[in-house]
Formats: C-alpha cells, structure tokens, sequence
C-alpha cells in the first residue's frame, strides 16, 4: 500500500509538467545512458550496502525539463526509479553568471526504490547532479540523491553514481 502510495504521488508531481510543456510545442530530445552506483543505507537495516549498475532512459519535457526513468541490479536488489530532472541552464541567473559551457548541473526529483530482496525501501527522492558535455550526443554525468524510505526499514537512503549519458539529436 505505501509503494502504490509513493509511486503515485510522484507520477503526479512529474507527469502534469511534462504535458504542459508538451504541448507548448517543445522540442523532443530523447536520452539513454549507464551507471555505476554505490547506495549507502541509514543506520543498520538489512538493505546494507549496495553497489551496482543502472540503465536510464529519458525525453525532455521543456525547456531545462527531462522525465526519465532508471532500472538497475545492486547485487540482490532491483532499483527503480522514475523521476523529473530540472537542468539550471534553464534559468536566466545561469546564463548571466556562467553563459553556456559544457557543465550542465541539474536537481532531480521523483521516486525511487530498491526491491525484491529481503530488505525493500521505496519512497520520494530528491538529488544533485551534473553533466559534462564532451560533444553534442555524448556526456558524462554524476549524480547523488536521497530517497525517504517510507516503505521499509530505513529512515534514508543515499546514492551516489558516475555514468556515460547519450543524447539522440543533441546537435539539432
């Protein structure tokens, strides 16, 4: 009941954005991209600690705007998660003190959990990260985020990953 619950209210928050924005005519830039993660679990829980690797796929969804969703292994733990992606370069105070460059820093917003072992933990997650541009399609990205875990027996669950991140039609 609480994983329905979360996972609904983050399908609320993200998708009413990416239908507005849709509709304004915005431009359709698709994603996909790998990563290796270290999950590091609050306090002592069965969940311990996870390393593994993680898929995403992703389209933007406006102006600074990326809906995506990740799926990974971390050794006997799924990962899942689904979330918003707000990119800086979208606001104006950026480009007056930076101007655009290759370095891309984002906030991400969404849910997130890691099920299907003894320990699971879903639950809303927020994080910070960035992608260094190396051309148009290609770039790397880091990445750390905090799930609340409101199913399971941690309080908060923290995750860091480094990954190749390639966009389709990037240049365009």
């Amino acid at each position: 009941m609480k994983l329905s619950a979360a996972l609904a209210c983050a399908l609320l928050s993200v998708f009413p954005a990416a239908a507005a924005e849709e509709e304004a005519g915005a431009p359709f830039e698709a994603y996909v991209g790998v990563s290796g993660t270290l999950v590091l679990p609050q306090g002592g829980s069965r969940l311990g600690r996870l390393g593994g690797v993680d898929a995403f796929v992703g389209f933007g969804t406006g102006e600074g705007l990326s809906l995506e969703f990740a799926a990974g292994r971390h050794e006997n733990e799924t990962f899942l998660a689904l979330r918003e992606l707000v990119h800086l370069y979208a606001f104006d105070f950026y480009d007056r003190l930076f101007g655009y460059s290759a370095f891309d820093p984002f906030f991400t917003v969404g849910a997130s959990g890691w099920i299907g072992g003894p320990a699971g933990q879903v639950g809303p997650s927020a994080g910070i990260g960035a992608l260094w541009h190396l051309d148009d399609n290609w770039s790397l990205r880091a990445e750390a985020s905090a799930t609340l875990g409101i199913d399971g027996d941690v309080e908060m669950v923290y995750s860091v990953s480094v990954g190749l991140q390639y966009t389709f039609g990037g240049g365009d």
